[in-house]
């Protein structure tokens, strides 16, 4: 890989396209205009940010840049290399994700850093490797590029966590790019907290070799205005994508998610599941498409997208879509938006328990859904204790 030739080339495609708007079919519901007409400084400091360390392993990033001081990823199971992705090269980095949108080319032109994870064939790695970005710099754009490779017959869980501090303004634009092997493993999280005055966008692709297995859990709870594009590409029989997710949105959030499942060999499986609660007058987009490409027989997908709305002023807009191309597949696909049930909140108040808690218990209940599919117990207990705060705060 030159990543010289690699970034002069995305910088020449982020020139000559700019910023999408809202007349291309993608962008349609999602207005950039706030990211493309400001204007970002590349200004640094140390992060005055505290955080919660998930286990042992632990690679922050101060505004941008990594942290030695603050991480903990010297000594390691045996089977992994951890760094910085300016440290350590693999040809692979920009093949996933391309120049697609404005996004990925202003991440592969300007990226300042981020993480490279390689594990080796046949490793088992239990701990799980905590990402960590923090942000306080007020103006200031931070590219994060990720890199992550899991070879044959190996398995990780890897967990990224974006924080900023609240009433900061600043634009996060990040890029993943996940190869998993033949039979690999590979458990994903993301939890997006960063501050309610920031944009946050980022662009996850994945490749999956035979018998592999990718999973993506996305937990949504800050910025104006963000998107996270996910996109798998199956390229070995038996592969198989989870992508699950969770957005919470309140005020006037704007939080766009477009997930493209691309089955493109026979006998793989993808499993889609996101849900989202808005309140007052935040707005949400989903645009999920499945696509079974003519050899992929034998594909199973499923694609459900439901919405909670605690608001009458919160909107959603929700686009299931499949693209199906062969004959023998089993694919399905449905979307919902609604209110809590009137009915299951007053049997609440008959046996005892106050309006303010049956909301937050029946809304909690719509979420647990996603929740129950997180496997890292770790993660699981942090996602639902976050979660628990936020109810708190529309339940009041």
């Amino acid at each position: 890989m030159d990543l010289k030739k690699l970034r002069e080339k995305a910088a020449a495609d982020f020139k000559a396209n700019g910023f999408p708007t809202t007349k291309e079919e993608l962008w349609r519901f999602t207005d950039v205009s706030r990211v493309a007409t400001a204007e970002f400084s590349n200004d640094w400091k140390p992060s005055d940010l505290t955080f919660r360390a998930l286990d042992k392993i632990t690679v922050v990033f101060e505004n941008g840049k990594l942290s030695r001081e603050k991480s903990n990823f010297t000594e390691l199971p045996e089977g992994i290399c951890i760094g910085s992705i300016l440290d350590l090269v693999d040809p692979r980095i920009g093949t996933l994700a391309d120049a697609q949108s404005a996004f990925v080319s202003s991440n592969t032109a300007f990226f300042a850093d981020g993480t490279f994870i390689e594990v080796t064939d046949g490793a088992k790695i239990d701990t799980p490797i905590h990402l960590i970005y923090l942000a306080d710099v007020d103006g200031a754009a931070f590219h994060l590029r990720n890199f992550i490779s899991v070879g044959k017959d190996a398995q990780v869980t890897v967990v990224e966590e974006y924080i900023g501090q609240s009433g900061a303004t600043y634009w996060t634009n990040a890029v993943t790019e996940v190869f998993v092997a033949d039979q690999g493993a590979v458990d994903h999280y993301k939890v997006q907290r960063e501050s309610e005055s920031s944009f946050h966008f980022q662009t996850l692709e994945a490749q999956l070799g035979a018998d592999a297995v990718f999973s993506n859990h996305a937990v949504t709870f800050g910025s104006a205005l963000g998107r996270n594009d996910i996109r798998g590409k199956l390229t070995g029989e038996g592969g198989e994508a989870i992508c699950n997710g969770l957005y919470l949105l309140k005020d006037k959030q704007v939080f766009d998610t477009h997930i493209f499942m691309d089955h493109a060999v026979p006998k793989c499986n993808s499993h889609e599941l996101y849900k989202g609660i808005l309140d007052d007058k935040a707005r949400a987009v989903f645009c999920g498409r499945i696509l079974v490409q003519k050899d992929a027989q034998q594909t199973d997908a499923i694609q459900s997208n439901g919405n909670l709305l605690l608001s009458r002023a919160a909107k959603v807009n929700t686009l299931p879509q499949l693209e199906i191309y062969a004959d023998d597949v089993k694919c399905t696909h449905g979307a919902t938006i609604g209110q809590l049930d009137e009915t299951a909140l007053y049997y609440l108040q008959t046996r005892g328990i106050d309006p303010v808690q049956g909301h937050a218990m029946l809304t909690f209940a719509f979420a647990n859904e996603v929740m129950d599919e997180v496997k890292c117990k770790i993660a699981k207990v942090y996602i639902e204790d976050l979660v628990h705060e936020w109810l708190d705060q529309v339940s009041k």
